[in-house]
């Protein structure tokens, strides 16, 4: 579509019913306002006469004072221009319910504040309902950014600017406050049209503010902008468009405006109120949104007896803050609690798990707004809730709003970011793993939490070499160690003793916190046993799979020979029956062993699927080690990473590891079924024995680790069950 743009002043609409003016909007439409006898609401245009150039448009029109009955009625039609060339327009054809009307267009085109002002003067009292509804055929339909500069042009030249925004920010419920000056601004409601970054409508409920500055030339204003569903962004705010007496107006957003965090809103606006004057209803809401969260603890300050303190506020990488701690509301004054965040909010107090907190109880049992209200026979006090979600913007505030009757508290909360799984354990280790509670919190909270992680992969920061050299050699052994030094120096004094594993190049993979520890008592080992050592140290290793993938960061061998700090060889030639096991199968395969307890009886011999129940089970646990004497290699759903040979490349392929486990045991068993997926199953090898001990759960954290155990199944669970189901 091509226009001649020259400038021509242009005063008034034609009248002789035969030519019109055009207005072009970006390609893709046009505004042709002119005169008629009559016009309806739509018609059919012929571009240039052409019936295969016709499109319907949507008219605007109005009655003309003192006019012809040919030129009765004044009409802005706006025009959709569909044509897959540029096409010089001339003349349109407009098929109404009478005869048919052809304008000629007037050459040059007619800029649009000109074609504004030549219609708002046409239409006199009529204008502001005519403008709005070109505003809004404007912004309605197909979006492009020209129709909304276009439908703020119009507005803008519908009306002159009637005063400025000085201050602006928004409040946690997704309105924005202005503070500025106005002339002609209505107090109270009005409805507006509010420019950003697009054009969108709203609620202005404002209240009088004397000001000094402005002699008799306006009013200041504070007032609270409401967009509804579509919040905007207060930053972007640049026109706030109004009806005044005589026709549209608009406020100006000032190019030095002062931009307000949302915890300074409130007191802001409790200032401007001192002096502000509105109807009962305006300055209720105003009052309300002063009473806002401003970051402060309001919790504390009620004189009910309500108190609420948190152990843990963590956001978890991939979506979600998980929130845990203790609320005290022995009479059942709270009527909700809801977690805030930017501008999401989410009920906790219908959906979290309830946990004992006697130690609550026995805080508050002699504070005199508690005593003789609490129930000695309930400390179920403790909360855990995880609140899917976006993550919490870095600057926004995070918090608690508590409704208590009439009123409503806050309590300010500072998320932790980067979580530990080995935190999460000591968190939930309150949780008996036995009860139903447990199972509740697993289901509700704490499973979906753990398959919404996103954990970073560990990341070797500190490597350090003992006569190490892997260039030339196309496997090696990895030791995953943890915190304890003494296990990872027996295994490798042990392994140094064993003529096949001596000349290997071995890496001892280990938690950052234990590096400076195992790196010297390696070293000594290298230079007494005179082995090739690598000792790494990485971020993010909770336990031996960590440990293995930070690994494989850290050598250029393709073939890897895993083992678990603390797992030992039971005979010797045990790496070279898993290597020729691994030969045979052409280096696709995860070849494991059997592990048995120190008591000789079986701790793993692979993961099998247990048909009957369509279920996976590890077979012989707690048997004798003779069960599966003689028995022969075999194919199995899963092996184990605490002793296995596998390629890098096997793993590489389906990714890694998975990082939404709190141990090793889920963690391995769902690598073997990506890799078996991939095309890499796992065998185990049942003459080929390891010894391991169960160091880590003992007495004191048996029922912690049982209840990581239940939450990696469910999570285990959630992912593998209709693969598990239809496995035959």
């Amino acid at each position: 579509m091509q226009y001649n743009t020259q400038q021509v002043e242009m005063r008034e609409l034609p009248l002789d019913g035969e030519s019109a003016l055009v207005t072009p909007i970006g390609d893709d439409l046009a505004l042709i306002a002119g005169v008629a006898d009559a016009m309806t609401d739509q018609v059919e245009t012929l571009l240039n006469g052409d019936p295969s150039m016709s499109m319907k448009a949507d008219t605007i029109c109005w009655p003309r004072k003192d006019a012809s009955a040919d030129a009765a009625t004044g009409f802005v039609a706006i025009v959709p221009i569909r044509l897959a060339a540029k096409v010089r327009l001339r003349s349109v054809v407009m098929r109404r319910s009478g005869p048919p009307i052809r304008y000629t267009l007037i050459k040059p085109a007619v800029p649009l504040a000109t074609l504004i002002r030549i219609v708002s003067a046409d239409a006199g009292d009529r204008s502001s309902n005519v403008i709005d509804r070109i505003a809004q055929a404007l912004i309605g339909g197909k979006t492009s950014q020209k129709r909304l500069e276009a439908a703020v042009s119009v507005l803008g030249a519908a009306g002159p600017t009637d005063g400025w925004i000085e201050v602006i920010g928004s409040i946690d419920t997704g309105q924005v406050f202005l503070q500025g000056w106005a002339t002609d601004l209505p107090c109270d409601k009005v409805r507006v049209l509010a420019a950003h970054e697009g054009l969108i409508a709203g609620e202005f409920k404002s209240a009088s503010v004397p000001r000094s500055d402005l002699g008799e030339q306006g009013k200041g204003f504070v007032g609270l902008l409401d967009t509804g569903a579509s919040a905007i962004d207060p930053g972007t705010l640049k026109t706030l468009f109004f009806r005044g007496r005589d026709g549209w107006r608009s406020l100006e957003v000032y190019e030095r405006r002062v931009l307000l965090s949302p915890t300074d809103v409130p007191a802001h606006i409790r200032d401007g109120l001192v002096r502000a004057n509105a109807n009962p209803d305006t300055m209720l809401t105003l009052r309300r949104a002063g009473e806002r969260f401003d970051g402060r603890d309001t919790v504390s300050d009620l004189k009910v007896p309500v108190r609420i303190g948190m152990d843990m506020v963590a956001e978890i990488p991939g979506g979600g803050i998980l929130v845990a701690g203790w609320m005290l509301d022995p009479e059942g004054h709270v009527d909700s609690l809801t977690l805030r965040t930017g501008a999401t909010q989410q009920r906790i107090d219908e959906t979290w798990t309830r946990l004992p907190r006697s130690d609550v109880s026995s805080a508050f049992q002699h504070n005199s707004l508690f005593a003789g209200r609490l129930d000695p026979a309930r400390n179920d006090h403790g909360f855990l809730a995880f609140i899917p979600g976006p993550p919490a913007a870095s600057d926004g505030p995070v918090y608690f709003e508590m409704a208590v009757g009439d009123n409503v508290a806050f309590y300010p909360l500072t998320p932790l970011r980067g979580m530990s799984r080995r935190s999460l354990e000591r968190l939930i280790s309150p949780l008996d793993p036995r009860t139903a509670a447990a199972g509740a919190a697993i289901e509700r909270h704490i499973g979906p939490m753990m398959q919404a992680m996103a954990a970073p992969a560990p990341a070797v920061t500190e490597i350090r070499d003992f006569d190490f050299d892997d260039s030339e050699a196309g496997r090696a052994l990895v030791i995953g160690a943890g915190i304890d030094v003494e296990e990872a120096a027996v295994t490798l004094s042990l392994l140094a003793l064993d003529a096949e594993t001596k000349e290997m190049p071995i890496i001892v993979a280990a938690p950052l916190e234990a590096f400076d520890s195992i790196a010297p008592e390696a070293e000594r080992l290298s230079r007494f046993y005179g082995i090739k050592v690598r000792v790494i140290g990485a971020t993010g290793v909770q336990d031996a799979c960590d440990a293995f993938e930070a690994a494989i960061q850290a050598t250029k061998a393709e073939t890897l020979i895993f083992l678990a700090a603390g797992v030992l060889p039971r005979q010797a030639g045990w790496i070279s029956s898993l290597e020729r096991a691994y030969r045979n199968r052409g280096g696709k395969a995860l070849i494991s062993p059997t592990i048995l307890y120190e008591d000789n009886s079986i701790r793993f011999a692979g993961t099998w699927l247990d048909q009957e129940e369509q279920k996976l089970v590890d077979r012989y646990i707690g048997y004798p080690r003779d069960v599966v004497r003689g028995s022969q290699p075999t194919e199995v759903i899963a092996g184990s990473l605490s002793c296995c040979i596998v390629s890098r490349e096997s793993i590489a392929s389906v990714g890694g590891f998975t990082r939404s486990y709190l141990g090793a045991g889920e963690k391995g068993r769902d690598l073997c079924l990506k890799m078996r997926l991939g095309g890499t199953p796992a065998v185990w090898l049942p003459d080929v024995e390891m010894i391991s001990a169960d160091n880590d759960v003992g007495p004191s954290t048996f029922p912690a680790h049982r209840l990581a155990q239940k939450v990696d199944r469910w999570s285990f669970d959630r992912k593998w069950s209709l693969l598990i189901n239809n496995m035959r």
